[in-house]
């Protein structure tokens, strides 16, 4: 299954793609008599998408898809329970930021859902940074509350994967790595969609492709396999001793970082999972 939030004629909506075009949670919904959603949250962390897929197997829910080229992608939703980042989990970034990757376990973070938008949206860069750069990321969601998950046993609470731009402001983290919670905060720093793809489309999660992108230009790329630890392995470590509530969203590390400045357009391209695109623009606001 295939999912995003999108902007319909009807206000927002999830839609899910098919081979006919993109259906419509409403239509979903008018069809069946159900009232799943009625957003992209509540699908994720409510435990709806056994019935939804029953659903979208039912042919007069199919005849509804719409060919849509240019969907207006809406954020995959803007309050994550949790929102963790992991930092140093290829040695490429390691060696961008001049730092020693750590032997064991890599860098991680929480950042405010204050810094969430969705694919097409402006990234601003703050006036207390002269040096933004941007990270393509694969994300991980969460859909099952849990706590203290083995490793062995991570699958079964993840709900799916996403693709994530994140944004630093690298000069902070240069003057004092203490400072990389205040440089993954400014508002817009967390690109996060358009698509959350279920586990059992991914065939193999360790040769997915990660891509930071910059006006066109490949900056760096890298597959899963490569990590110092895997997607799994975190979800692990973050649930031991906290409560990683449904519709937490990890990102879990870029190969690489490329610089961002007023005008540029940057990508994030996982493969099989999604690609991002969003402008970048000086902030408006004079308090930087």
């Amino acid at each position: 299954m295939k999912l995003c939030s999108l902007r319909s004629d009807s206000g927002e909506d999830v839609g899910f793609e098919t081979a006919g075009g993109i259906v419509l949670l409403s239509s979903i919904n008018k069809v069946t008599g159900n009232e799943f959603g009625p957003t992209l949250f509540e699908i994720v962390t409510e435990g709806q998408r056994d019935r939804l897929e029953s659903a979208l197997a039912n042919p007069d829910v199919l005849a509804t898809a719409v060919r849509d080229d240019h969907p207006n992608f809406l954020p995959l939703y803007r309050n994550p329970p949790k929102l963790w980042g992991v930092g140093l989990n290829y040695r490429r970034h390691a060696d961008d930021l001049e730092a020693v990757q750590p032997p064991d376990v890599p860098g991680s973070y929480l950042r405010p859902n204050s810094t969430v938008i969705g694919d097409g949206d402006e990234i601003l860069l703050p006036g207390q940074s002269q040096r933004v750069t941007a990270e393509a990321e694969l994300g991980v969601v969460v859909g099952t509350t849990c706590r203290d998950v083995p490793e062995a046993e991570a699958g079964s609470v993840v709900f799916g994967f996403t693709t994530v731009l994140d944004m630093t402001a690298e000069d902070a983290i240069r003057v004092n790595p203490r400072y990389i919670p205040w440089a993954k905060a400014f508002d817009t720093f967390c690109s996060i969609g358009p698509w959350i793809v279920t586990p059992d489309e991914v065939k193999d999660l360790a040769s997915v492709r990660i891509s930071t992108i910059v006006n066109g230009r490949t900056i760096a790329t890298n597959q899963v396999s490569a990590m110092l630890r895997n997607p799994y392995w975190q979800v692990s470590h973050f649930s031991g001793g906290m409560v990683l509530e449904a519709g937490t969203i990890i990102a879990t590390g870029t190969p690489g970082a490329g610089v961002i400045q007023d005008g540029d357009t940057v990508e994030a391209d996982v493969t099989g999972v999604g690609r991002l695109r969003n402008r970048v623009r000086h902030s408006t606001n004079p308090a930087g």
